[in-house]
C-alpha cells in the first residue's frame, strides 16, 4: 500500500478481483456462510468457514441457524484469508475467512451451522 492509499496497480488488481467473482451481483444476495470450525478466543468466538453467498461487513447483526433454532449475534471483525485484494472488514462469497462474533458463547456454536444476514441489497459499491 502505498503512502496514501493503495496503489494503481493494488487498485487495479482488487477491481479486476471483484469483477470476476461479481460483486454486483453478491450485495443484492442475503449473506450466507457455513460454519466449518468454532473457536474461543480471549475477545470471543470466532467461527470459520467460506462464504457461499452475497457480502456482509463489521457490524451488521447475523443470525447463526442450525438444529438449536436461531441465535442472534452481531459481527465484530472479519479475518480474511485472500491475496486478491487487502482486508477492509467487508466478506464476500467464495472468500474464507475467519469472522468475531458477539454475544454468543461456543457451546452455542456448532460445525454445520450457518451464519447468516438478512442484507439483500442494502450495500453499495
Amino acid at each position: 500500500m502505498g503512502l496514501f492509499g493503495k496503489s494503481r496497480k493494488e487498485k487495479e488488481q482488487e477491481a479486476a478481483y471483484f469483477a470476476r467473482i461479481g460483486v454486483p451481483a453478491l450485495l443484492q444476495q442475503d449473506f450466507s456462510m457455513r460454519i466449518d470450525a468454532v473457536f474461543e478466543t480471549k475477545d470471543g468466538v470466532v467461527v470459520a468457514g467460506r462464504a457461499g453467498a452475497g457480502a456482509c461487513r463489521v457490524g451488521e447483526s447475523a443470525l447463526v441457524c442450525g438444529p438449536q433454532g436461531e441465535l442472534e449475534t452481531k459481527i465484530g471483525a472479519i479475518d480474511l484469508r485472500t491475496r486478491e485484494r487487502k482486508p477492509d472488514g467487508t466478506l464476500y462469497a467464495t472468500e474464507l475467512a475467519g469472522v468475531a462474533l458477539r454475544g454468543v458463547r461456543k457451546e452455542q456454536v456448532r460445525p454445520g451451522d450457518v451464519l447468516t444476514v438478512r442484507n439483500a441489497g442494502r450495500h453499495a459499491q
